[in-house]
C-alpha cells in the first residue's frame, strides 16, 4: 500500500489538559445516574484485525463488547460549546463538530489495536477521562508525527486532545473491572478527505505501522 502522510496541525499531536471546571462538574453529575445497562456487542469479523466490536479488537476472542450509558442532549451541546474553541486555539484552524459519544465503558481484557480514526469526520478529537475500576492505569498507546511511542494515563479531571489520523491505540489488555471514556470528534472547515481516502488506518502492532511509515 503507498505511504500516505497524515496531515500535520500541531507540532506535538496530542496535549492533555484539564477539563474546564464547570463542564467537569455537569460530566459526572449526569455519570453519578449512569446504570450502564446498555451492552454494545454487535460483533463482526475484519479480515485485517479479526474479531472487533467498536473499537475494541482480539484476535483469540470472539465474545467482545463494552457497556454504554448516554449523556443528555443538553450536555452534549455544553461539551461541544466549551471545547470546540479550546479544540481551534491548540490546533489553529477553525472546526465544524461531527460526532460525539459517551460514556463508553471498557471492561477486563480489552484493547485497542493500532488505528487512525475515520478521515472523513475524525480528524481531531477529545478525549475525556471519567472514570476506572483498574488494578493499574492503562495506557493510551499514542504515535506522534515523528513516530516517537507515548503511552499516555489519566487522572480524573483530565481529557486529550490529539490529531485522531496519528495512529493510537490501546495494546495492552485492560486489567480492572471497567474503564470508562467520553470522545468527541471534529474535522476542519476546509477538508477534503478525498486527499486520504487510500491511507492506511488499521496496523495489526506497532511493528506493521513501524516498517510501513520508516522505510
Amino acid at each position: 500500500m503507498r505511504k500516505i502522510i497524515p496531515p500535520k496541525f500541531t507540532n506535538e499531536g496530542f496535549k492533555k489538559v484539564l477539563v474546564p471546571p464547570d463542564l467537569y462538574s455537569d460530566i459526572m453529575d449526569e455519570y453519578e445516574k449512569m446504570q450502564f445497562s446498555e451492552i454494545v456487542d454487535g460483533k463482526t469479523f475484519d479480515e485485517e484485525w479479526g474479531y472487533n466490536v467498536g473499537g475494541i479488537s482480539n484476535l483469540n476472542s470472539d465474545n467482545l463488547y463494552y457497556y454504554k450509558d448516554s449523556i443528555s442532549k443538553n450536555l452534549y451541546d455544553k461539551c461541544f460549546e466549551v471545547l470546540t474553541p479550546l479544540m481551534e486555539e491548540w490546533s489553529g484552524v477553525k472546526l465544524n463538530e461531527t460526532w460525539g459519544y459517551g460514556v463508553r465503558s471498557y471492561t477486563r481484557n480489552s484493547i485497542l489495536k493500532l488505528h487512525r480514526d475515520r478521515f472523513e469526520t475524525h480528524v481531531l478529537s477529545c478525549i475525556i477521562f471519567v472514570d476506572e475500576d483498574a488494578n493499574k492505569k492503562w495506557p493510551l498507546d499514542f504515535f506522534d508525527h515523528e513516530l516517537n511511542h507515548h503511552k499516555v494515563t489519566f487522572n480524573h479531571g483530565e481529557m486529550l486532545f490529539y490529531e485522531s489520523l496519528c495512529a493510537h491505540g490501546r495494546l495492552t489488555p485492560f486489567n480492572g473491572k471497567y474503564y470508562r471514556n467520553m470522545y468527541f470528534h471534529w474535522k476542519p472547515i476546509f477538508w477534503d478527505p478525498n486527499e486520504y481516502k487510500n491511507m492506511k488506518t488499521k496496523f495489526m502492532d506497532q511493528r506493521q505501522y513501524l516498517s510501513l511509515y520508516k522505510n
